[in-house]
């Protein structure tokens, strides 16, 4: 759950642009904030700070609570630590999983892109003087302008991650749709649907797995080859790691301790209690 930092409820020190967020009392006027300068607060890996600012206006304004989430994670002031912003989001209690899933939607399109009345955010209008690109230009309540946000790619993982666990029948459909994303997109999403394997069955677990480890990623191969062991037990993941080009990949070493014997001959992980534990660790099985 999450845990109150020590400067919750004020900004941090010297800090003017967290302050002036932090001086917003209701949701909607800090996502025209937001939407007004997506770059414009600095840059900070305190990815606590977003989580303050939603947990602050929580159910003030008019605008989904998802939407709000999505333009703190993709804000450049936290571009840098959005792994650990989505998993602070994630944990702090504060979206329904409602939300949660609406917004994991919104970080698996190749770039999310947000429509609004332009004099909703820049209420002063356009400054364009005397040029020429004034003339028959007209701002009214009609004008609407447009953003896009690109998620990073820790994002695309955790946004794949949920939406397989959430249904195990969309793996070709996640598959194709984040297929034409830029490369380190398209790694990420795959690595976060290797996370959710569990949810699959064997077949689909196994093709995924196949994929994973065609990847050009050393971290993804090694995802893979946990999926592997898993499956087919270390000795067959230990092969493959072997023979990777990767020295990083060639180091993978089963995460727990695995059984042998009857036990492990199943497809399915087994279950055995490992000493430093305390209880029940996994251990992967092998095919017959």
């Amino acid at each position: 759950m999450w845990t109150e930092p020590p400067w919750y409820g004020e900004p941090a020190p010297d800090d003017p642009a967290l302050a002036e967020l932090s001086a917003i009392e209701e949701a909607d006027e800090l996502c025209r904030r937001l939407l007004e300068s997506p770059w414009g607060w600095g840059h900070s890996s305190r990815c606590a700070e977003a989580v303050d600012l939603l947990a602050s206006v929580h159910g003030t304004g008019t605008l989904p609570d998802a939407f709000l989430a999505m333009l703190l994670c993709t804000c450049d002031r936290w571009g840098r630590v959005t792994a650990k912003l989505i998993g602070a989001v994630e944990g702090s209690g504060i979206l329904t999983s409602a939300d949660l899933d609406e917004l994991a939607e919104s970080f698996l399109g190749e770039e999310v892109v947000i429509e609004y009345p332009f004099l909703w955010v820049c209420p002063r209008g356009l400054d364009l003087g005397s040029s020429d690109e004034a003339a028959g230009f007209v701002v009214d309540e009609d004008t609407m302008a447009q953003t896009r946000r690109r998620p990073e790619p820790p994002l695309r993982r955790w946004a794949a991650a949920r939406a397989l666990r959430s249904d195990s029948g969309r793996l070709d459909d996640l598959l194709t749709s984040t297929g034409p994303f830029p490369p380190r997109h398209r790694d990420a999403a795959l690595h976060g649907l290797l996370d959710a394997a569990d949810a699959l069955e064997e077949a689909d677990r196994r093709r995924l797995v196949r994929r994973g480890l065609r990847c050009s990623v050393g971290s993804v191969r090694r995802s893979a080859l946990d999926r592997l062991c898993e499956l087919d037990g270390p000795d067959a993941a230990l092969r493959r790691a072997r023979a990777d080009v990767n020295r990083a990949v060639r180091a993978w070493r089963p995460a727990t301790p695995v059984a042998s014997g009857p036990g492990a001959a199943s497809g399915r992980a087994a279950r055995v209690a490992t000493p430093d534990s305390g209880g029940a660790g996994r251990a992967a099985g092998s095919r017959p």
